[in-house]
């Protein structure tokens, strides 16, 4: 996906003259999983509205069939309405009559207002899918469909489905986040369809310098300045994109470090010196606007010659926090010492502790 070479771009201009530029960034056909069971009408494109927002009035559960960018630089802008807020919008458009154009899916809930969401080459080959975005708030939403350049031409057709959507899981946030522990390893498997986008570094951001549109999930992990945390992340059918952040109101300001570097299918890999002791949140998320599905996940922690005072069963020994995790005990932090003890003193009451007792009054 962000692999196709400019040689390659120009290889294709040469076998297809006058043919549509795809985003070199994208260019793979990614899977098409949304369908339209019982579409509820169709109509033509109405050229004498939708060149301008708000455009051709349509209805969830509508396809606009047949229309063409046409001219180039043509733009087909057409409005709906959601009841909800949280309804999952998915907006696609596909072929008619064997049409390949390269087409680019914009989302607003203003004329005139900011873009809330966006798709290039989502759907099939080159046509673009906004996939089970969560309206925001009920009212009026703004479709614009362009082609990916200003010479792009070609005929299209363009679905919209609505449906009532559910609470993401609390981990779809920071503030629900899930975490790991200091000096640890593991494996996570999971599914990011039920989560939304919430995060993203922007172009250019940390992440190897893409946007990152697609549903994310958050895990927390509190660590100390030259640790190494090493994770491997990789989306089955999704282009998975993953990165550390320090500040959630501000991903791309506070990007630490991030990969985005292969296809679907590949893993994206981390490995990391932390520079400064503190909270991070890894946020496991995708290049697609909507996109994220099943993923495996594997981290380990180092924590290199990290040790602290331990206490197990009134006993300080000094340990690595993780090594003291498995014996059962109280971590004090890296760097404190059992002398004096931080353990606190054995309770005559409890029978195990009469050797302790008596080993420090002998």
């Amino acid at each position: 996906m962000r692999l196709v070479t400019a040689l390659t771009i120009l290889a294709l201009v040469g076998l297809c003259t006058g043919a549509a530029y795809a985003d070199k960034y994208d260019a793979n056909e990614k899977p098409w999983t949304p369908t339209f069971p019982g579409v509820r009408a169709i109509f033509p494109e109405d050229e004498g509205v939708n060149n301008a927002c708000p455009g051709q009035a349509i209805t969830c559960g509508d396809e606009i069939n047949p229309a063409a960018i046409n001219p180039a630089g043509d733009l087909d802008w057409s409005n709906f309405y959601v009841a909800n807020p949280g309804d999952l919008i998915t907006i696609a458009t596909n072929a008619i009559n064997g049409s390949t154009t390269d087409t680019y899916l914009e989302l607003y809930d203003a004329c005139g207002g900011p873009m809330i969401a966006y798709d290039d080459d989502g759907g099939p080959g080159f046509f673009s899918l906004i996939s089970n975005f969560p309206a925001p708030h009920s009212g009026t939403y703004y479709i614009k469909v362009r082609g990916y350049s200003t010479s792009t031409t070609g005929e299209y057709k363009l679905n919209l489905t609505c449906q009532g959507g559910t609470p993401p899981p609390p981990d779809d946030t920071c503030d629900g986040a899930g975490t790991w522990t200091r000096c640890t390893s593991g494996t996570m498997t999971g599914d990011l369809f039920p989560y939304v986008n919430n995060y993203d570094p922007g172009s250019g951001g940390c992440a190897s310098g893409y946007p990152e549109a697609g549903k994310d999930q958050v895990v927390a992990v509190a660590l100390e300045a030259g640790d190494v945390i090493s994770i491997s992340y990789t989306q089955l059918n999704a282009d998975a994109a993953i990165y550390i952040i320090t500040d959630c109101t501000n991903p791309a300001g506070s990007c630490v470090v991030g990969a985005d570097d292969t296809v679907t299918g590949d893993p994206e890999t981390i490995n990391w010196v932390v520079t400064a002791t503190g909270t991070y949140y890894v946020i496991l998320d995708c290049y697609g606007t909507g996109q994220g599905g099943a993923y495996v996940l594997d981290y380990n922690i180092t924590c290199p010659g990290a040790t602290g005072a331990c206490c197990v069963n009134y006993v300080c020994t000094i340990m690595t926090s993780a090594e003291c995790e498995r014996a059962g005990g109280t971590y004090y932090g890296d760097g404190s010492t059992c002398d004096p003890t931080p353990c606190p003193p054995p309770i005559p009451t409890e029978e195990k502790t009469w050797g302790t007792i008596k080993s420090n009054y002998r």
